[in-house]
């Protein structure tokens, strides 16, 4: 990739740039006394969460909860397939309503500053879990019934569970149960191939049942989710708001035991500060770099780990306006729209430009969904007004500068004849515009992240008919015979039938174009050269467990 840097900014440039600012990158607020034994791995803030169930859909969860929580199967990115965790295997039922799961024994929940547990993680941890990204928390409650569903009714008011809304997991799961202390049962309302994938997502940590009811019995259950008890490889030690998490070994980890004594994440600069803090020795590994600053690293510095990114980068159109309900307006956006210049122009070389709605990590041989040639005359259908392009002003991996992104598409929709507004607007104002209805976008600028190699874990919540108004499916679009392929596609398990369903599905989109794919982009971290064994998935995932300096 560093060939195809040829945009990067000078290096001389780079450090004036810095010189001009002293105060913003001097050293690190970090104790000298924790960066013995230590490795310090520089990230942003962006999404930051202690519970990755309430994280928001779409972002990549910070890889502190990574290390803090396990989850019930990890998925394994070389071999496309779910490997044990917290369960050690599970077993499906012949009529496919019924999952199984045998769980690991002898698992021990972290010992921190806030809680001591009195026992192993079992199957209440699970099923507890499990029922309360769906609102079902009774049993966190000794109240009568009435009292029960009227606290339920309030809790579901103020707490939402992003991902598990968007997968609709509710409807999904009639019951969880618990027929002994390590075998957990999940009833299903009908078959779905695609429910152990969901439960190995960076979402589905399994929380402690224990330290939810002390907390509940003090009335402080929101601490649940800012002061984390896990099983993971680390547990939290201490943490400074918006500057750095200190992380140490768990001493009972279940698993292999980690190398670095004391693992610092910094979350206290901008991506131009990460890399001057790294050529200053004082960043091990930086993650999302700015791109255009990659060519000022040198082979004596350090290294790059880079993977393929499972992301996408994605205009969507909003169908509740009716003019953007004429196809050929759409596809006329989507062929005037330079995507191989927009990947060159913002991405220096480290983005693919996308062929359809599925990355290339998930689907190599997806169909192009915007055909190559030239946009066609424009629709004789006169534009009453001029379109207006929301975009979410915050930093994604698929959109390190979303603004820019935003400019450059309404540029050469400018070039193609269209007049366009850019609106931006934050994550929350969006959520509430949704929820009001009033959302007034023509055309919104967004991304999306996968967590495993299933399809359906990409398309059903950005698309599918139970998404609409909300903060996933952006397009508003329901088709019943796109959610009828992916329903047939859940309900399948031969994998080659999956995948024929997936391709009509793709097809299906290139027809009917709710979206216009961009770029799916380059996971890459910055490395020193004394640390080794440093490896980031499609996903984004970075185990520090494994992690060791030579």
């Amino acid at each position: 990739m560093m060939k195809n840097l040829t945009q990067a900014v000078a290096f001389s440039t780079f450090f004036a740039i810095i010189g001009l600012q002293p105060t913003a990158y001097s050293a690190p607020r970090i104790p000298s006394d924790l960066l013995d034994n230590s490795l310090v791995y520089c990230t942003n803030a962006s999404g930051f969460s202690f519970n990755p169930q309430k994280a928001d859909v779409g972002t990549n969860m910070n890889v502190v909860t990574e290390q803090i929580y396990d989850k019930l199967f990890e998925f394994d990115p070389r071999h496309n397939r779910l490997k044990p965790a917290l369960a050690t295997h599970f077993q499906i039922s012949d009529d496919g309503l019924t999952i199984t799961l045998t769980l690991r024994k002898n698992v021990q929940f972290h010992q921190t500053k806030w809680f001591t547990p009195s026992r192993a993680f079992n199957a209440e941890d699970v099923v507890f879990s499990l029922n309360r990204v769906m609102n079902r928390h009774e049993e966190l409650s000794e109240l009568d019934a009435a009292q029960r569903q009227e606290n339920q009714d309030e809790w579901a008011d103020r707490t939402h569970f992003p991902y598990f809304e968007s997968i609709d997991l509710k409807s999904k799961i009639a019951r969880v149960f618990a027929p002994s202390p390590y075998v957990v049962k999940i009833e299903l309302t009908r078959p779905d191939a695609s429910l152990p994938a969901y439960l190995s997502s960076q979402y589905a940590v399994i929380l402690s049942k224990e330290y939810a009811l002390q907390l509940n019995a003090d009335d402080n259950l929101s601490q649940l989710d800012i002061l984390p008890v896990g099983t993971g490889v680390y547990q939290l030690e201490s943490y400074a708001q918006n500057d750095f998490a200190r992380l140490k070994p768990n001493p009972h980890y279940w698993g292999e035991k980690a190398h670095i004594e004391n693992m610092i994440v910094d979350f206290s600069t901008t991506g131009t500060g990460r890399m001057a803090k790294f050529l200053n020795n004082e960043c091990d590994i930086s993650a999302f770099p700015e791109l255009s600053q990659l060519s000022v690293l040198n082979a004596e510095q350090g290294y790059l780990v880079e993977n393929q990114g499972a992301n996408l980068a994605f205009l969507a159109f909003n169908m509740q306006q009716p003019q953007m309900q004429d196809i050929a307006l759409r596809r006329y956006i989507a062929q005037s729209i330079d995507r191989q210049r927009l990947a060159k122009v913002l991405f220096y070389g480290a983005a693919q430009v996308a062929q359809g709605v599925l990355p290339a990590a998930l689907m190599a041989d997806s169909r192009p969904i915007v055909p190559n040639e030239a946009a066609a005359n424009l629709p004789k259908k006169t534009l009453n007004r001029p379109l207006v392009l929301w975009v979410i002003d915050e930093k994604r991996v698929y959109g390190l500068h979303p603004l820019k992104m935003a400019e450059f598409i309404r540029h050469e929709l400018v070039r193609a004849g269209l007049k366009v507004n850019v609106r931006p607007v934050s994550r929350a104002f969006l959520v509430q515009q949704l929820e009001q209805g009033s959302a007034d976008y023509d055309l919104i600028l967004s991304g999306w992240l996968a967590n495993n190699f299933d399809p359906d874990n990409f398309l059903t919540p950005i698309l599918s008919c139970q998404a609409p108004r909300s903060v996933t499916n952006l397009a508003n679009w329901c088709e019943p015979m796109f959610d009828q392929l992916l329903h047939s596609a859940r309900l399948s398990e031969n994998s080659a039938q999956r995948q024929m369903l997936y391709q009509q599905a793709d097809d299906f989109l290139q027809k009917n174009l709710p979206v216009v794919p961009l770029v799916s982009v380059n996971r890459v971290l910055i490395v020193n050269n004394e640390i080794e064994n440093v490896r980031i998935s499609p996903f984004g995932q970075v185990n520090l467990s494994r992690i060791r300096v030579k």
